[in-house]
């Protein structure tokens, strides 16, 4: 091929001599790049691309850099890795242009409290209308120590790795059925006087319930028993004679919550029913005001000896 360009040259004018001549240097000079290497410099070039990289709670950054794998890209940003962290990305996958590469940066801790243990509820017994609490429940204590993660400074587990017992609960304990001190039950209360159907004036127990000179002839709804005084109850059979019983929310014309004591029995009082003496159901006198609560709250105070003469 030089010896074809050697005798062009020979047969051309003055002018296409020197542009044939110009044309070979040209040719000598590329084949001197080739044979030196530059294109394959050209070839092995690695082109830039933008990202942008959120490192844990930092704020978001923009960078220029070479189009590498994300390892490499990091390693290039002087941007080191814990065990724990992680990326948004596989570590060999090649960064594109406006790639995001998100690090969440993982910590964890460990952290000692005192915690509460909340105590059970038992039951026993059966019955339907009485309800006795015969054990308090009182809540224990635990030393629980805790290995706690977080990601980017925000919690995201919590495993408990040891744990001490300061103090065990206590069961709480609830007997269903039988009358006992602390015993409650939610019924039926009615008022009803000396004067009532099948009523002699005079209680169970013999104590003097008189339409018109009230408990005993002390002209009020009061039996005295103790240093004490107590509106008369009639009850079921099962609480005994003299057990004291607070009653609330009821409607009669008393005070919020009273106190009655059992001295009398009814046909119809059974269970969860009781009666409060008022006087007279006739013409003669009444004591307060107000009706029949079907919701009232009944606790006993004290439980009674059963005996009927237990106020002489």
């Amino acid at each position: 091929m030089l010896q074809k360009a050697k005798e062009a040259i020979v047969s051309a004018d003055s002018r296409t001599k020197g542009i044939l001549a110009m044309a070979v240097v040209y040719v000598v000079i590329m084949l001197a790049t080739v044979s030196s290497g530059a294109v394959n410099q050209i070839t092995d070039f690695i082109p830039t691309v933008d990202i942008r990289l959120k490192d844990g709670l930092q704020e978001e950054k923009d960078y220029l850099v070479k189009q590498d794998t994300v390892s490499n890209v990091l390693n290039e940003l002087n941007v080191e890795l814990d065990q724990k962290d992680t990326l948004n990305k596989d570590k060999d996958a090649i960064v594109q242009q406006d790639d995001l590469i998100k690090i969440t940066r993982v910590e964890t801790k460990t952290i000692e409290k005192i915690e509460t243990i909340p105590y059970s509820t038992k039951t026993k017994g059966s019955g339907s209308w009485t309800k006795t609490v015969v054990q308090k429940g009182k809540d224990g204590k635990a030393k629980r120590t805790y290995l706690l993660t977080y990601a980017n400074g925000k919690e995201t587990d919590r495993q408990m790795i040891k744990e001490e017992i300061i103090e065990k609960p206590v069961d709480k304990i609830i007997q269903y059925g039988g009358v006992l001190k602390g015993t409650t039950f939610t019924g039926r209360l009615t008022i009803y006087g000396g004067d009532c159907t099948g009523c002699g004036g005079t209680s169970s127990s013999g104590v003097k319930l008189s339409p018109t000179s009230g408990v005993n002839n002390t002209n009020s709804p009061y039996l005295y028993y103790k240093g004490k005084k107590y509106y008369c109850l009639a009850a079921d059979r099962s609480i005994p004679f003299g057990t004291v019983i607070k009653i609330s929310n009821h409607n009669l014309n008393t005070a919020g919550t009273i106190y009655g004591i059992v001295v009398d029995r009814g046909g119809a009082i059974k269970g969860n029913k009781i009666d409060i003496f008022n006087g007279s159901e006739g013409s003669g006198k009444r004591y307060f005001g107000g009706g029949t609560s079907h919701n009232t709250k009944f606790e006993v105070v004290s439980l009674g000896s059963g005996n009927a003469n237990f106020w002489r």
